[in-house]
């Protein structure tokens, strides 16, 4: 948005806007069980060697990610963008394999903790009459993730490091010392589950038992308890603000128009292990059947260009100077190929658009 100062001009556009669905909730059913068979039967009588986690049936699609800029009536001056880029994770690979970058144009990747990244551009001027349009052409393989069948060995973490120790703490709309998780956590306890799996399961299900799913503005975690209604940003804090009160690390991840959350657990051997599910839609409980490429995981943020702790890694614009008296119009780009623009997420709402349009504000 236009700051108060005539010669700047920032933007922000937010994560939360697109939703999809997901139709193919037998056919991951009857993989699952397929796999899960499969290992019991390879292992034989040691189910123990068995993996914690799974990555099966990898599907590669292919995205663009980058930004378009068209000038109003006067020239736009040292512009810099920022938006988030899918990086490699257990279930992800990331390969660039185009880039469609004019000469006016300066690109770069930041490197954020937590296995994070963005894609910053820098445009030192453009014409009226000469949008720049600027974008990388990505590679993503994608897996299933298939949960482990025997969860009896899992315990909460008794020393975490200082990485996974971030996750125990409160983060924006995330507050996980609020009274009520604090007395739910204490009823779920109350309960005497029988294993650390099991207790992050119950918790699991007391969000989705107890939250309507509900589009709308984005709550915290007070809110959404106080109205028992939200959609997946919401369910999903819930869940990870129960999880850090009853000391389970826990984070919310991030794909096109969706997030989930993940809670971390270790095995017997001390081996810490992020396991996925879906509180928002088809219920899935340790797995995660999306082809949906990762933007990012976590809920803390910080980056140079703004003070406060950031949710999520928001597209972001600002230029020293724009000239004239029509704004320019910017398009930030995360547009899925071909018939994967189709690609299901397992959530409760129907398809939408992949582009996200971000126009500026008026003038000052």
């Amino acid at each position: 948005m236009r700051l108060t100062c005539p010669t700047t001009v920032e933007l922000e556009v937010p994560m939360k806007s697109f939703i999809f669905h997901c139709p193919f909730a037998c056919a991951w059913l009857l993989l699952l069980s397929a796999i899960q068979s499969t290992n019991v039967l390879a292992q034989g009588d040691q189910p123990d060697a068995i993996p914690p986690l799974s990555y099966v049936a990898p599907k590669t699609v292919e995205m663009l990610i980058g930004v378009q800029i068209t000038p109003g009536d006067g020239n736009v001056i040292e512009t810099s963008a920022q938006t988030v880029f899918p990086t490699q994770w257990p279930e992800q690979t990331v390969e660039v394999v185009e880039a469609n970058i004019p000469a006016t144009v300066q690109y770069k990747f930041r490197d954020l903790p937590g296995n994070n990244r963005q894609l910053l551009f820098f445009m030192p001027l453009i014409s009226p009459g000469d949008p720049v349009a600027a974008h990388l052409k990505v590679r993503i393989e994608k897996s299933h993730i298939v949960g482990p069948t025997e969860t009896s060995q899992f315990v909460t973490p008794r020393r975490p490091n200082s990485t996974i120790k971030q996750f125990l703490s409160p983060s924006p709309y995330i507050d996980s010392n609020n009274a009520e998780i604090k007395r739910i956590v204490k009823q779920i306890d109350a309960s005497e589950p029988p294993d650390a799996w099991k207790r992050v399961e119950l918790l699991y299900d007391w969000v989705r038992d107890n939250i309507v799913y509900n589009k709308g503005e984005l709550k915290n975690v007070q809110q959404a308890l106080r109205d028992r209604k939200g959609d997946c940003e919401e369910m999903t804090s819930i869940f990870v603000a129960l999880c850090r009160a009853a000391r389970v690390p826990a984070r919310c991840v991030w794909v096109p128009g969706h997030c989930y959350p993940e809670f971390y657990l270790e095995d017997k051997d001390g081996k810490g292990h992020w396991f996925p599910c879906q509180v928002a839609g088809t219920r899935n409980f340790g797995n995660m059947p999306d082809y949906m490429p990762i933007l990012q995981k976590g809920d803390r943020f910080k980056v140079p260009e703004r003070n406060e702790i950031q949710r999520y890694l928001a597209d972001f614009l600002t230029s020293k100077k724009v000239v004239g008296k029509r704004d320019p119009k910017v398009v930030f780009i995360r547009q899925l190929l071909g018939e994967d623009g189709q690609l299901p997420s397992a959530d409760a709402d129907g398809l939408e658009n992949l582009q996200e349009t971000a126009p500026t504000s008026g003038r000052p």
